[in-house]
């Protein structure tokens, strides 16, 4: 894998959780309505600007995934998105992240964006974090986000990340694993969920 830094990697907690009232008109979907608002606090932390360049993979076409397209495109120009299916709609192109992207756009941008992808996919966790890497310029950050269910989490593809082996990847411990206050289905002001054992985790890396 090319080389990084572990920057943050955790689950979200019920105190680190966005204000509800805010975001449910935008992102309506579990676990958006804390991932979407977080990706945007994130990227305002690492001081992206509108010079940054940004490619939001695997983002989706529907509801509160074009809310979110539509708020980066606002805040920042130079945003590319994609996903596996074709699509109309402007900045957007096809990519499949088990896969290398386009010499074009090698070392290329500055943050690359995946919300709650990985888990979906049955792909090794490794090849896919590695093909989002080299998309970063030196000093550019990698931010995914990933939803866990502990009774489903051996293999790949099955809606739950594979714990063990992403912190076997990442050779660092989630810092807060054992936190009463993990933010769940059962404890998240958002009822509607209909899985409410799945907890959801976030990683930032920094290409070296």
């Amino acid at each position: 894998m090319g080389q990084f830094e572990v920057i943050d990697f955790k689950f979200l907690t019920i105190n680190d959780a966005n204000d509800l009232m805010s975001y449910t008109c935008q992102y309506d979907i579990w676990s958006r309505i804390y991932e979407y608002p977080l990706i945007l606090n994130i990227l305002k932390y690492l001081n992206a600007s509108d010079q940054s360049k940004i490619h939001n993979t695997s983002w989706g076409f529907d509801g509160c995934h074009i809310t979110f397209k539509n708020i980066l495109d606002k805040h920042y120009t130079n945003v590319l998105h994609s996903d596996t299916r074709p699509s109309n709609l402007e900045k957007t192109i096809v990519y499949d992240i088990t896969k290398n992207i386009d010499d074009t756009y090698l070392n290329y941008f500055d943050f690359v964006l995946n919300v709650s992808t990985i888990e979906e996919i049955n792909h090794p966790h490794d090849l896919i974090i590695n093909n989002l890497l080299a998309q970063l310029k030196p000093g550019g950050y990698l931010i995914f986000t990933f939803d866990y269910n502990e009774n489903s989490c051996n293999s790949f593809g099955n809606g739950s990340i594979n714990l063990n082996y992403l912190e076997s990847i990442l050779k660092k411990k989630i810092t807060n694993s054992q936190d009463p206050n993990i933010l769940t289905g059962n404890n998240s002001a958002f009822k509607s969920h209909i899985f409410p054992y799945l907890k959801c985790g976030m990683v930032i890396l920094k290409k070296i």
